[in-house]
């Protein structure tokens, strides 16, 4: 196997693309299966259109995200392309849209053009739209379909926090409100996700919910109880209060599923960016910068003892715990990078929700860091 991984951060959408795409392909060969990672300052179709133009008929997945991560830090504006060669690859990919509207149906279709390939082994990209609703159906239906035979990873996409649109791709084309997904068999390759996070106070219980808004919390309008548990918050520091002290909910791993709080409504309803099922225990979480920076390394590091010879990783590190690091996100990039290997290349993402696996199967997660460490089977 071949690998190439270029970025670019010209503003010409077709220049970026071509230029990262033909960079890539230098290194890796002719493509069996091309990563394709944008940012929203791109008309998405020119950059699409210049990547495949380079790439030819090689499968592609990828999608627009909030920031691309190199190794040389995060692009708010770039185009970033991870090429993979060599005849022992197998990949399969399907682009299904509708997401919103029929979550299970979409994880189910996504599943049988996967299956339809015959290939019984791998790791699975999951590249949803990050917002879409019942994302987590989409990642269980896709599982139940395709079993535990599968690695399963990726994240949401996502923009520079416009919250307006996002896009998704394979080599059939570009769409929003969809998943974008790959199937990848023939390498060496292993998956670790961790956070950080970790939990204060007596546990909570969720009560009332409508979707991705909690509407009580131990028995209190939601806002009242969240406030309450940390001594009192004004309003108007929600979005700084819930960056910082996130829900997380325990689960059979020893972990905890990580949910991220985003606004609050008159009726002191907490809108998250996830859905949070009723009726389930959970916990304010603390997440000191010290500690997420050291679990993406122990993430990175675990990974990439698991690969004799590594020649790649991928990444999907949510957006918000680049937002909290600030410029601290600097160091935890270092430590990937040492984590695995200075001179293996790197491409990533900043997600708006991660899909990954503690114990078996896969679960869709928020504040999280997940990664993919890829080479040659010897």
């Amino acid at each position: 196997m071949k690998v190439g991984i270029a970025y670019n951060t010209v503003e010409n959408s077709h220049h970026a693309g071509e230029e990262a795409a033909k960079e890539a392909v230098i290194s890796s060969g002719k493509p069996a299966l091309t990563f394709l990672f944008t940012t929203d300052s791109y008309d998405q179709e020119a950059v699409f259109t210049s990547v495949k133009e380079v790439v030819g008929d090689s499968r592609i997945v990828g999608f627009c995200c909030g920031g691309v991560i190199t190794s040389d830090g995060v692009l708010t504006q770039g185009v970033g392309v991870c090429t993979l060669s060599g005849s022992e690859l197998r990949v399969a990919t399907s682009l299904q849209k509708g997401l919103s509207n029929a979550p299970q149906t979409v994880g189910e279709r996504a599943a049988k053009d996967l299956l339809a390939s015959g290939i019984d082994n791998g790791v699975i990209f999951v590249l949803p739209d990050g917002f879409g609703a019942n994302i987590s159906e989409v990642v269980y239906r896709l599982y139940d379909s395709m079993g535990p035979d599968f690695k399963y990873i990726g994240g949401c996409a996502g923009d520079n926090l416009r919250f307006f649109k996002t896009y998704q791709f394979t080599e059939a084309g570009v769409e929003s409100d969809a998943v974008a997904v790959a199937l990848l068999d023939g390498l060496a390759i292993q998956t670790a996700i961790g956070h950080g996070w970790n939990p204060i106070g007596a546990p909570l219980i969720i009560g009332n919910v409508d979707g991705k808004k909690v509407i009580e919390i131990d028995g209190e309008r939601a806002f009242d109880a969240y406030s309450r548990r940390l001594g009192g918050i004004p309003l108007d520091k929600f979005h700084e209060y819930g960056m910082k002290y996130p829900l997380g909910f325990p689960n059979i791993s020893g972990s905890y599923l990580i949910r991220d709080p985003l606004t609050v409504n008159p009726d002191k309803s907490i809108n998250f960016v996830t859905e949070i099922p009723p009726n389930v225990v959970g916990y304010i979480m603390e997440g000191k910068v010290s500690n997420l920076i050291k679990a993406a390394g122990w993430v990175a590091k675990t990974s990439a003892q698991k690969v004799s010879q590594p020649q790649f990783a991928l990444c999907f590190d949510c957006i918000s715990r680049y937002l909290l690091m600030g410029k601290k996100f600097e160091k935890e990039l270092e430590i990937i990078t040492e984590s695995i290997g200075k001179d293996i290349p790197i491409l990533g993402a900043l997600t708006f929700g991660e899909v990954g696996s503690y114990a078996g199967t896969p679960l869709f997660h928020n504040k999280t860091f997940t990664i993919v460490v890829g080479g040659s089977k010897k």
